[in-house]
């Protein structure tokens, strides 16, 4: 970490609970460090001026050995470690992970302080209105009537389309594109590579050939929401594609035209949502999965990694199927059992039926 990062632990207490709004508790216990904090490491290399946390019970007696100034740990795990004494300085918080990520935020915006400045190579339209706040690095354009925040941060080549406008501290990352007529909510980090607002893929059959539909709506991203590096996310075709708060997707993703995606909803990398399809909040969608187009996933469920999912049961909490790696020979086996199912089906059902007349003779 930068030397010039310095903070009290009451700072951080305190810059924490304004970022948490207050919603993670966070009790000192100990002897309160007389040092000023430069960083966060793991409880192994931590030193005097560096903050560990324990999230995982695994490490749970490298607190006793760790150099760290101090440690962010859950009541439990303090007690069962010492008992009612503190003979270290301790951070009792009942999520950890969650303080690691929060106070990584505190030293990254530290660390990185966002200048306010359009660089002499932006190209910046005259209809487009930049708020004073805001940060436009080289070779970014923005385009008539777009609208970009207060202290939002548009990257080297990033591109904001005609229309659109971009909330209060976004940050669209360098050689981003977000097309004309989109909306982007405030503190949202679009990354490099990613596209917001390409047409969805829309055409119609005629005569043998495929006639374009022109895709007349937009997308809208709310709040709080991170769009990973070349993640793609397709425009309407009438109505807009819509991203609601909170929602995370990671890189190389694929959302269709008019797609809905639930707040607070994470997916990994590689999933592909087709047109049309309403994903409900907090849903969780592991690496890789494919999802059908115009069906619903209700709210709360997790759906696997590399699954396909063509429709999804009212009932299920959890969907998974796929094919795992097994040795090549097995593999192959597999494979001809399966191509050979619908006849070992077949030949199953008149074994029944022989079954069910031999015991129909006997009675």
């Amino acid at each position: 970490m930068d030397n010039n990062l310095s903070l009290t632990v009451g700072e951080i207490i305190a810059a924490i609970k304004r970022q948490s709004g207050d919603a993670l508790p966070l009790t000192l216990c100990g002897p309160e460090p007389q040092v000023r904090f430069t960083g966060i490491k793991p409880l192994n290399k931590a030193g005097a001026t560096d903050i560990a946390f324990l999230a995982d019970p695994r490490y749970l007696n490298e607190v006793k050995t760790t150099g760290a100034g101090l440690v962010v740990i859950r009541e439990a795990d303090k007690v069962a470690l010492f008992g009612d004494t503190a003979p270290r300085a301790m951070l009792l918080c009942e999520n950890p992970y969650a303080f690691f990520a929060y106070a990584s935020q505190l030293m990254d915006a530290f660390l990185h302080p966002r200048r306010t400045f359009i660089h002499p190579k932006a190209i910046v339209d005259e209809t487009a209105k930049v708020d004073p706040t805001a940060r436009v690095d080289a070779g970014a354009i923005i385009e008539a009537g777009a609208q970009i925040g207060a202290h939002a941060h548009i990257g080297a080549g990033a591109v904001v389309g005609a229309g659109s406008v971009i909330g209060d501290e976004t940050y669209l990352h360098a050689n981003s594109t977000v097309n004309a007529g989109c909306r982007i909510g405030n503190r949202t980090i679009i990354h490099s590579g990613a596209v917001i607002g390409a047409d969805g893929f829309g055409f119609a059959p005629h005569n043998g050939r495929w006639v374009k539909i022109a895709q007349l709506g937009g997308v809208r991203i709310g709040d709080d929401v991170e769009i990973g590096a070349n993640t793609c996310v397709d425009r309407g075709a009438i109505e807009d594609t819509v991203i609601e708060d909170g929602v995370k997707l990671d890189n190389l993703i694929q959302i269709a035209h008019n797609v809905r995606v639930g707040a607070h909803t994470v997916m990994a990398g590689g999933v592909i949502v087709a047109g049309s399809t309403n994903i409900g909040s907090h849903v969780t969608v592991g690496g890789c999965a494919t999802i059908n187009g115009h069906i619903s996933i209700p709210d709360g469920v997790t759906v696997g990694p590399a699954t396909v999912i063509i429709s999804y049961p009212k009932d299920s909490a959890l969907q998974i199927g796929f094919y795992p790696a097994m040795e090549r020979g097995a593999f192959e086996r597999s494979a001809v059992l399966i191509r050979h199912l619908p006849e070992m089906r077949k030949s199953l059902k008149d074994v029944q039926k022989r079954l069910e007349t031999l015991e129909k003779t006997k009675e």
